[in-house]
């Protein structure tokens, strides 16, 4: 299965995130008004093909890595952790696409089981995987969970097109501010499922990634540590 890149505008990007219009604008304006010279970046051989992807509880300045070692951008294998590093331009570690796959429902029959939660409850929702692509060069190792989820699980590098994990559904009914939950394909539970967090008390790497069960706090605030969206990532 190949893929197709997203390498859009800010806002675009934020859009295919789930995001409304509003909610990408008020992100894009925010993360522009703190943007420099850390502003989160692929690296130049990557480029505009490549998404930054952060949290909002870190902000832009820490993005998603492979804890590959030395950071070299070589060495990647199923089973490696992902955390979120502050980004730099000189860390091919950090360099990922975002496949724009479609939605949930033409992957039902193939990567999903049609009775699973994904296909049964978010047929219509959009689905993605994020494929480590180091200097621009793409993988087949993307960001998922195998076998069956549960709680407090790390996300490390799987294959891509293989595991129902490697699929990311946009939670777009809890999207806030710009950012948006991403819940991972193979969460057994429609009322609560299992999404992408990132747990900033971790070592050995810091401020890894889990799927944790969707926190919906009073009035229907998720959490930020559950809230994710990216931004294309040209050298700045």
């Amino acid at each position: 299965m190949r893929k197709t890149i997203i390498a859009l505008a800010a806002a675009t990007s934020l859009l295919a995130f789930g995001a409304t219009a509003a909610q990408a604008a008020q992100a894009a304006t925010t993360a522009a008004a703190g943007s420099h010279a850390g502003r989160p970046s692929a690296t130049p051989a990557c480029g505009a093909q490549c998404t930054d992807i952060f949290s909002r509880v870190l902000g832009h300045h820490t993005i998603l890595n492979a804890y590959v070692p030395g950071d070299l951008g070589v060495g990647g294998r199923v089973g490696q952790k992902l955390n979120l590093k502050y980004a730099s331009n000189s860390h091919p570690n950090e360099d990922f696409t975002v496949a724009a796959d479609g939605t949930v429902s033409q992957f039902c029959g193939t990567q999903l089981a049609v009775t699973s939660v994904a296909c049964i409850h978010y047929g219509g929702n959009q689905v993605l995987e994020l494929n480590w692509t180091p200097y621009g060069n793409e993988t087949d190792l993307c960001v998922g969970t195998s076998g069956t989820i549960f709680s407090g699980q790390n996300v490390t590098l799987r294959p891509c097109g293989v595991y129902e994990g490697t699929l990311f559904i946009l939670d777009s009914n809890n999207a806030q501010h710009g950012y948006v939950p991403l819940i991972d394909g193979a969460s057994t539970s429609f009322s609560h499922p299992e999404v992408m967090t990132v747990d900033p008390g971790t070592v050995h790497p810091t401020n890894q990634i889990k799927v944790e069960t969707e926190n919906t706090l009073t009035g229907g605030v998720i959490p930020d540590s559950q809230l994710f969206t990216g931004f294309p990532g040209p050298a700045a």
